[in-house]
């Protein structure tokens, strides 16, 4: 049995794909007999302290001046919220997210969580004094949970010590880079140096720190693939019926700059054009919080339905319930999105647009059947990938075999990744 203190703004419940990795960890670990807190932002309607499934939850401080916002005054609009409806956001709500977007993320440092930071390093070194832990975990995004992890090591320097890097930090382009990118750099480099053990979700990520800060920054540096929790009940996909509706799925959240709708947008619009009969068959369904720069263009296509954040059963329920799946790449290589082993599990066929030549989801994806790759150049899609996509609507796709997509899957289930990051942690 051994003792574990986890240091993450995001924790349940808030909906979050880090949130949901080390929620599942967490409770993982404590219903195998390990003891395990947990150190992360306050929620409304939730007490500040608590042992919820097993795991000693500390609510403290808020991740960001909107939490505190919503956490004081509450707010109909409230992003990250499961079953808030999608709606326009009032003038209000554009006027404080305007500032908030271009004031206040561009001064804030080392980013909009470190308002947190004070309340959460109080508790986490208490707790620290308190408790004998074998282990702390600290889990970015947001990095400022890296910061009060370097404040424990320094206090406690016999403590061991696993950073893990849901997405690097200051190598990508940030709204406060212009003020703080040399000093974000070598923040990062000291996490990376300090940290007894490091842990990334893709090798090209690792590939990219070793870039810019040298072999020996990742030299304690691991690779933890994504999480599928929980598990997938392996669905056999049904054909559809011609004159049908098509549908088409996205899961998840669109992030400038690094992930837009804004090619797939003028896809549908050119398809729309080059086959009207398509517009009563095409249905986009959309699942996840949009931010209010994308609302207004995501609206005006009458083929998409935006469904908002929804409970885990009902996005697994509505994805068997797609005839095809819609991925979209980032912009940098070295990121693959979370719900990648989701796509994978469904065992539906999948639309990716991919902005890189050498995009981290077609890695991932392997040579298995079921996966249609447009390439994005200049925001568009040229006439040949737009035909292929066009055909691929028409005739369909073959799928992976059942049995080799359980095979893969089993990789980034609950006991395989709980298995690496304990075999890190205790070593």
């Amino acid at each position: 049995m051994s003792h574990i203190l986890i240091i993450a703004a995001w924790y349940h419940p808030f909906f979050h794909p880090r949130a949901h990795r080390w929620t599942a960890l967490a409770e993982h670990w404590a219903a195998q007999g390990h003891v395990v807190h947990v150190v992360t932002g306050r929620q409304k309607d939730y007490l500040k302290e608590e042992t919820f499934r097993g795991v000693h939850v500390h609510r403290t401080g808020f991740d960001s001046l909107k939490e505190m916002f919503y956490f004081y005054l509450g707010s109909r609009q409230a992003r990250g919220r499961v079953g808030n409806a999608q709606q326009p956001p009032g003038r209000f709500f554009r006027l404080l997210n305007w500032v908030y977007g271009n004031f206040w993320k561009r001064v804030c440092f080392p980013d909009e969580a470190c308002i947190w930071y004070f309340p959460a390093k109080k508790r986490s070194l208490q707790l620290l004094e308190q408790e004998q832990f074998d282990a702390i975990v600290t889990v970015s995004m947001p990095f400022t949970a890296h910061l009060i992890g370097l404040a424990a090591k320094r206090r406690f320097p016999r403590l061991k010590w696993l950073a893990d890097m849901g997405d690097p930090y200051a190598v990508q382009v940030r709204p406060n880079t212009f003020l703080y990118g040399r000093k974000s750099r070598t923040l990062e480099q000291r996490i990376l140096e300090n940290a007894g053990v490091v842990s990334v979700t893709t090798s090209r990520t690792r590939d990219k720190f070793r870039d810019v800060y040298g072999a020996a920054s990742v030299r304690n540096m691991h690779v933890i693939p994504p999480l599928l929790h929980p598990a997938s009940e392996f669905v056999l996909p049904q054909p559809g019926h011609p004159g049908t509706a098509i549908k088409i799925g996205y899961f998840g959240a669109f992030y400038a700059p690094f992930r837009t709708p804004d090619a797939f947008l003028n896809l549908l619009q050119r398809t729309f054009e080059l086959h009207p009969s398509l517009h009563e068959q095409l249905e986009v369904h959309i699942y996840g919080d949009i931010f209010p720069e994308f609302y207004q263009a995501l609206c005006a296509q009458p083929a998409i339905h935006l469904h908002g954040l929804r409970p885990r059963a009902e996005v697994r329920r509505a994805m068997a319930d797609m005839n095809m799946l819609l991925h979209i790449g980032n912009t940098t290589a070295y990121q693959l999105p979370s719900k990648a082993v989701e796509y994978l599990a469904s065992g539906r066929p999948v639309l990716h647009l991919a902005y890189t030549g050498n995009d981290a989801f077609i890695d991932f994806w392997g040579t298995a059947p079921g996966l249609l790759v447009l390439q994005v150049r200049m925001g568009q899609i040229d006439e040949n990938d737009l035909r292929r996509w066009v055909e691929w609507l028409e005739n369909g796709m073959s799928l992976m075999p059942f049995e080799q997509r359980k095979e893969r899957i089993n990789l980034y289930l609950i006991d395989s990744i709980s298995n690496a990051y304990l075999r890190l942690l205790l070593a």
